[in-house]
């Protein structure tokens, strides 16, 4: 029988039931899918979340009027800025009924030296901070890291072994845990290795159930080769639901360029396959900016085309309405 995605409770999707922790109740305030976007420049001169208007532009463009529940931006390292730095973007999400998910990385810091307590006061003091705010938010840790192209990255070109990854992950997971900062949601978010590539076994980075609360992916079809959305994460999702079968996912970062073919039809392929395939995937991310960090310039915006923001809006008015509001 052919499965679909239907309205679950977060908090129960760990081993059929409630997942230990107070952590759970962070969980249960969180809609049933979450979908949104890292909103660039293009629509107002600047980013969310600090710019909101170009989140109501993005919503106006890329869904129908549709609110997106969560926005994407990025915080730099613990040790930059304290949390309470990022307090005005973190509000204007929470007032506008949305959720952050934010990318904090450890930058150029070697990962041994995080695992040996060299920024434990930066931390502790994040995290202290973290939990006095007290609103849920999901934290994206050294994203990516099975790559090569981020200083934080595991393969035998960088400066990490997967070990020392894990390793760190833990250190600081289990400050936040020390200092009572059950309102940050841990998302572990390996790249989607697609076909005939080499990155490092995403198994090997895996910190553990009990260190982390939704598993996640990120893939970008560039077009050479053109590249579906199943097969881009058909091969990573598999390996991650086997290593997390009770972990939800989400799709941090994704897009696809629209030179050469149809974004909009790869955009409806996208939908399909979530509501086909992907049946552990309860949350989608769309980077809708232009080009990437230290990368050739892409067409990732949906609104880089007309036919493309149609497809968008239709595909997630459809799952929004098989998952809830």
């Amino acid at each position: 029988m052919r499965r679909t995605l239907v309205i679950v409770s977060l908090a129960l999707i760990a081993s059929g039931g409630l997942m230990a922790g107070s952590a759970s109740t962070a969980r249960n305030q969180l809609p049933p899918f979450l979908w949104g976007a890292w909103i660039g420049k293009q629509y107002t001169g600047g980013e969310a979340p600090w710019n909101w208007q170009a989140v109501n532009a993005f919503e106006a463009r890329n869904a129908g009027g549709k609110h997106i529940n969560i926005v994407h931006w990025g915080a730099g390292t613990f040790w930059e800025h304290e949390f309470n730095y990022w307090l005005s973007p973190l509000n204007r999400v929470r007032r506008a009924g949305a959720f952050s998910l934010v990318d904090v990385i450890t930058a150029g810091a070697p990962l041994t030296k995080v695992a040996d307590g060299a920024y434990d006061s930066a931390l502790r003091s994040w995290a202290t901070e973290a939990k006095r705010w007290g609103h849920p938010f999901l934290l994206r840790f050294d994203q990516e890291m099975n790559g090569s192209w981020e200083p934080w990255g595991t393969t035998p070109a960088n400066q990490n072994t997967p070990a020392d990854f894990v390793t760190a992950w833990r250190h600081v997971h289990d400050i936040f845990t020390a200092a009572g900062a059950t309102n940050v949601l841990w998302v572990w978010c390996p790249n989607a290795i697609p076909p005939h590539h080499n990155m490092t076994d995403p198994a090997s980075l895996y910190p553990g159930t009990a260190y982390l609360d939704w598993t996640c992916l990120d893939g970008y079809n560039a077009g050479k080769p053109w590249t579906s959305f199943t097969k881009l994460f058909a091969r990573s999702y598999r390996e991650i639901t086997r290593l997390a079968p009770d972990k939800p996912m989400i799709i941090g970062e994704v897009a696809s360029t629209g030179r050469g073919r149809s974004k909009a039809r790869w955009i409806r392929g996208m939908f399909q396959a979530l509501r086909t395939r992907f049946h552990t995937i309860h949350g989608l991310v769309w980077y809708d900016k232009w080009g990437l960090p230290n990368k050739s310039p892409r067409d990732w915006p949906i609104e880089t085309s007309r036919a493309a923001s149609a497809a968008f809006s239709a595909g997630i008015r459809r799952t929004l309405a098989r998952t809830g509001p």
